[in-house]
């Protein structure tokens, strides 16, 4: 049930006093929607760019995918769950930027195109071979694996079908495929590919609607005379879908809508993002969302376009009309009364979501919906709220014993009432574990949290870091912090619960293909898996007879691989692997290899 919120214009308020009340915020409103409706007016070129793949395109996600923290910001195209297709590039342009990191998009190749657009390309196994020499020579000139490289304008030029690259599983990746999206070049923000005619998919299904919910907007509201959030299921096809058994929803006071959807395409089983979904109550519309362009700024709104704590517990999505008074999302066209219903009648009151993808297929579900307002008097007073009250419009700071909190002004997406906790400390923990909130709280900006100990050594201290655990039945893993005296702090952007744990282990190496006084030859490379079960991995750097080498790390297998190059000498090799932990511990590994 939701409790605590600003307080909340109904229906018939002018527009002045929405502005009196609302200045700030309706201004980014406002102006967001401003911004979307010129978008909206703009003409994007049908036959400039084509497929970047070689075969037909099945897509795993959609853009502006509900995500982890963010929408989606371009298209997946499935490669049939294997590595090594051909990338193309979709027109004529310039390698404008070049990034290869553990995270994100992995290798990714940034493509500028006369036409004001950049194409981008993410999770790439390798580059076409003249970008390989060219980054490879990047990476051994700043002994790096991670790089970010800005070429000269017109330095590396590419024309429309050429091979860039290849398709991998490189970055946060979660299987092969080819990450891919089409951006501004002037503003940065991406577009949805599927609205330029050379990205075609092949997709005449309507999306699905699964699952509605209706919320209590304040503890006095109620929804067939219960204060709890009411989800229900949604059977049907296409434009009949309906709840189950037809149910009229009766409320009482303010309540506010959700709707969890998913698009469909043919020759995919995978549950997609949708493009667009609109509310409309007695053929009105009051709540309009579109998923044509993003901003990267905005994007992490996602956690209040959502309804997170359903979220947390299921792992589901239900995109709700409320506007929280901090959620500046661009994707909004219009919210009537901020998302909030409230009914001075008795009469039945029709209400109908449309859900369409890009290509404008469409799903409906209607229902209705009663006022009850007699039943109001009757209800009980709500209980007093206690913990900290943390305002959005201003920055709080909490200092509770051997723990302090500092929040910056709109941290959070709505005031409410915060608690802090403490437990004792666990049998591997150096602190108490101080339970922060809880992680069914979502959070915007990040935050200082400081933990105070008086009863470690200096040597201690050093390898102690602030560790954190979504909720007590996982397990904590790294967080970091820096100390000064007896306090440490980190920037932290998590609710849950923190403590204090020691890493005093180093990492462990093991080659995998070779071992000391072996004969390589015959090989084409060389894999080290590394590992650190505690702080964790922090950087690594390998030589060959004293010279670095280029190791490239994958994250998820936890392997170096050394592709054999100049500095692979005929005879004896001196192969040594320093690895180090974000607490300082070090391994060493030394081979001799014969090659």
């Amino acid at each position: 049930m939701q409790t605590t919120m600003e307080p909340v214009i109904v229906r018939k308020h002018s527009l002045l006093k929405l502005l009196m009340r609302y200045n700030s915020a309706l201004f980014v409103i406002v102006f967001s929607f401003v911004t979307l409706s010129l978008m909206a007016q703009q003409k994007f070129p049908q036959h400039y760019f084509r497929s970047p793949v070689g075969f037909p395109i099945y897509l795993s996600g959609t853009f502006g995918e509900l995500r982890s923290g963010h929408l989606h910001a371009g298209i997946d195209i499935k490669t049939g769950g294997v590595q090594g297709k051909k990338v193309y590039a979709v027109a004529n342009g310039y390698v404008s930027r070049i990034k290869i990191s553990l995270y994100g998009y992995g290798k990714a190749l940034y493509i500028t195109h006369p036409n004001g657009y950049v194409s981008v390309y993410g999770h790439l196994k390798k580059f076409n071979s003249q970008l390989q020499r060219y980054v490879k020579g990047v990476e051994y000139k700043r002994e790096s694996f991670v790089v970010q490289i800005y070429p000269p304008k017109d330095s590396i030029k590419v024309k429309k079908g050429e091979i860039i690259a290849y398709s991998g599983d490189t970055g946060g990746s979660f299987g092969p495929h080819l990450h891919f999206e089409i951006r501004n070049e002037k503003s940065q923000y991406p577009v949805n590919p599927l609205l330029f005619g050379g990205i075609k998919v092949v997709d005449n299904m309507v999306p699905k609607i699964v699952q509605f919910s209706v919320y209590p907007v304040f503890p006095d509201s109620r929804i067939n005379n219960k204060p709890d959030t009411l989800i229900l299921p949604v059977a049907g096809h296409g434009k009949a879908c309906f709840l189950k058994n037809n149910t009229v929803i009766h409320v009482q006071g303010q309540v506010s809508f959700g709707l969890r959807s998913y698009d469909v395409m043919n020759g995919t089983y995978n549950k997609n993002g949708i493009y667009s979904l609109k509310l409309y109550e007695d053929s009105t519309l009051v709540y309009s969302l579109k998923m044509n362009k993003l901003s990267f700024s905005t994007g992490r709104y996602v956690n209040s376009l959502i309804d997170y704590n359903y979220y947390e517990k299921t792992g589901k999505r239900l995109v709700r009309t409320q506007l929280d008074t901090n959620n500046r999302l661009g994707n909004y066209r219009k919210v009537v009364d901020h998302g909030i219903f409230v009914f001075h009648d008795t009469l039945p009151h029709h209400f109908r979501y449309v859900v369409s993808d890009a290509y404008g297929n469409t799903a409906a579900l209607k229902f209705t919906v009663e006022d009850e307002p007699d039943t109001i008097k009757n209800l009980k007073k709500p209980m007093k709220e206690s913990g900290f009250y943390i305002p959005i419009n201003r920055p709080v700071k909490i200092d509770s014993g051997n723990i302090s909190l500092s929040f910056p002004k709109d941290c959070f997406y709505r005031s409410f009432y915060f608690q802090l906790k403490k437990f004792p400390a666990k049998n591997n923990t150096l602190s108490p574990v101080f339970a922060v909130q809880n992680r069914f709280v979502p959070v915007q900006k990040y935050f200082t949290l400081s933990i105070k100990s008086d009863v470690l050594s200096e040597s201690m201290k050093s390898k102690t870091y602030i560790a954190y655990a979504p909720d007590t039945t996982e397990d904590f893993s790294w967080t970091g912090g820096t100390w000064k005296g007896n306090t440490i702090k980190a920037r932290v952007r998590n609710l849950g619960d923190y403590t204090l744990l020691a890493d005093t282990l180093a990492p462990e190496i093991k080659p995998l293909n070779f071992g000391n006084d072996s004969k390589v030859a015959g090989k084409h490379v060389l894999k080290v898996l590394i590992s650190d079960d505690e702080s964790g991995i922090k950087g690594y750097r390998p030589t060959l007879n004293g010279h670095w080498i280029l190791m490239e790390y994958n994250l998820k297998s936890k392997t170096l691989t050394y592709h054999f190059d100049k500095y692979l000498k005929k005879g004896k090799n001196k192969f040594q692997l320093v690895v180090h932990d974000n607490v300082g511990n070090e391994s060493v590994f030394k081979a001799l290899i014969y090659y």
